[in-house]
């Protein structure tokens, strides 16, 4: 897991909605097969990427407005990131 990885993924979630990107553990953990380390550096990365990009970062627990409406991180979100 490295960099490019890290902007793939993040790609790919922008060709599906720009506005709202949310990473789930089962995306992350089994889709990806990421081991619980590579998740924490996966996460830093992303973050990093998406705040340069204008995006406001929520990790688990968090509360955030979307679309007027507030809503929380729900516990099998990792991060949900909004432009």
């Amino acid at each position: 897991m490295d960099v490019n990885f890290v902007g793939k993924v993040i790609d790919e979630k922008q060709e599906s909605n720009e506005n709202y990107i949310v990473f789930s553990f089962y995306e992350l953990r089994v889709k990806y097969n990421l081991t619980e380390d590579e998740i924490s550096k996966f996460l830093e990365l992303s973050k990093n990427r998406l705040e340069n990009t204008n995006y406001k970062v929520y990790f688990t627990g968090e509360e955030y407005t979307y679309q007027g409406i507030t809503k929380k991180v729900q516990d099998n979100e990792l991060m949900v990131a909004i432009k």
